[in-house]
């Protein structure tokens, strides 16, 4: 078990809860905004650098989902009133709660990873990332025009702060898997919500059509104009999705 960097927005004792878990490459900064944004309503938003990204330690170097799933069950509130899992994080979060080691009241699932069909698709984007992504804060806004300059400036660090080698390890070693058969008992389990964007290369659409077939329509919000980041892209209305599901007031 790996002792996580752990980043902490509003009062600790605020009546509302949240905990995230940021995608690979990503660290807890990623979800600065709204955080930010939530604690000045009130709420305690927590989220935690995963093992080997941040300036959370690789540990032994095991990046199995049990050995993700056992830091995060170590360092974080595991009865949040919503956890939010983006890309990767949402693969985690998943796995997290149908394992029983994340006991959410309410789930938020942000562009989520839930199926890789090979080791070969994972490890192929990160390669591309790491030879591709922009290193200067200009790069990454003119790669990603919706985000603040604060999200540009944490994913600069986020990057600075990783070995690539790592996230390989755990996007591309873990793989394959498929979560899609299981979206179902899930929702079954505790309200969820899926947030996507409108062209995914992680929930195509065929996989969006099954999810509301099989979940419902009102689980499902898909976001135009918003890129793999939507809390970064449309910050305002993630922080308003997140509100209405964590006060109960979402399915009502």
């Amino acid at each position: 078990m790996v002792s996580l960097n752990v980043m902490r927005w509003g009062e600790r004792n605020a009546a509302r809860t949240v905990v995230a878990l940021h995608g690979i490459t990503a660290n807890a900064g990623a979800m600065t905004e709204p955080a930010r944004l939530l604690a000045a309503r009130g709420w305690a938003f927590t989220a935690a650098d995963m093992r080997g990204h941040g300036e959370s330690s690789r540990g032994d170097g095991d990046f199995s989902f049990d050995s993700l799933l056992a830091d995060f069950g170590e360092n974080l509130p595991l009865e949040p009133d919503v956890l939010i899992g983006h890309s990767f994080g949402g693969t985690l979060a998943q796995l997290g709660v149908l394992k029983g080691i994340l006991r959410p009241k309410s789930l938020l699932l942000e562009d989520p990873v839930s199926h890789f069909a090979d080791k070969a698709t994972p490890k192929a984007m990160l390669d591309w990332d790491e030879a591709n992504l922009p290193h200067d804060i200009e790069g990454l806004l003119k790669l990603n025009p919706g985000w603040s300059r604060r999200d540009a400036a944490w994913k600069l660090v986020s990057l600075q702060q990783l070995d690539f080698n790592d996230a390989r390890a755990a996007f591309s070693g873990n793989a394959p898997w498929d979560l899609r058969a299981r979206a179902k008992e899930i929702a079954d389990r505790l309200p969820t919500v899926w947030v996507l964007p409108a062209q995914s290369r992680f929930v195509p659409p065929e996989d969006t059509e099954r999810l509301i077939r099989e979940v419902g329509a009102r689980n499902i919000v898909v976001m135009p104009g918003a890129g793999h980041s939507i809390h970064r892209d449309a910050t305002e209305t993630f922080v308003d999705i997140v509100e209405k599901l964590g006060t109960g007031t979402w399915f009502a």
